[in-house]
């Protein structure tokens, strides 16, 4: 964590929201590649792959082909989802501090599975995941964001996102004038000097850093 911070943005707030993978969980196994395209409407349908090989869904009247093998080996990539080491003790931590929290994450009903199965439900008192309300996390989107602020009763001004990916969350977030922190765990340089031309936010390196900013 960067040297004489100034904490004093990141006090007094009502929420701490969460992306899900690269932040809270991830896994090892990423030889399965799908297309933009399935991507993009699993993401924002409440369906799995399961469903598209027995339902024989169309996108724009070509119908998608997904066999057993392909979806043997998604499952592979689930199983082998892992909770970071620092996960559920800042979530206790946060929780103990009476923050509400929440979980914002783009993703598909499949790969929703390991959220449930790792981490206690109580540990998230907001689940907003793409598939569930139909929308992403996006520059020209805000319906995911405008969810949670429904959901939760509190205004954007009061929220703080903890997010692993500098576009599609710290910059997207802050878009919506929510606090960003960004989770740079891999420590990227060239992130931190990014971060002086466009917005001013803290990196942390591990989720415990929070316990010394929250």
């Amino acid at each position: 964590m960067a040297e004489q911070l100034d904490l004093r943005k990141y006090q007094d707030k009502k929420l701490i929201a969460f992306d899900l993978y690269g932040t809270c969980i991830n896994h090892h196994f990423k030889n399965v590649r799908l297309s933009w395209k399935l991507r993009d409407i699993l993401k924002t349908k409440p369906i799995t792959l399961q469903d598209i090989q027995e339902w024989k869904i169309e996108i724009d009247w070509v119908k998608i082909q997904v066999d057993d093998e392909f979806i043997g080996n998604i499952r592979k990539d689930i199983e082998w989802t892992y909770i970071f080491w620092d996960t559920l003790e800042t979530l206790e931590y946060i929780k103990s501090k009476w923050y509400k929290t929440a979980v914002v994450s783009n993703l598909s009903k499949d790969y929703a599975e390991p959220l449930y199965r790792l981490i206690p439900e109580w540990l998230f008192d907001y689940k907003i995941l793409s598939f569930e309300v139909w929308a992403t996390k996006s520059d020209l989107d805000s319906r995911i964001y405008e969810n949670l602020k429904t959901k939760s009763w509190i205004d954007f001004k009061d929220m703080i996102m903890i997010w692993d990916s500098l576009k599609a969350d710290v910059v997207w977030s802050n878009n919506v004038w929510i606090t960003p922190i960004h989770l740079n765990r891999a420590d990227e340089w060239w992130i931190k000097e990014v971060e002086k031309l466009w917005i001013k936010f803290i990196q942390i390196y591990t989720l415990a850093d929070l316990m010394k900013i929250l």
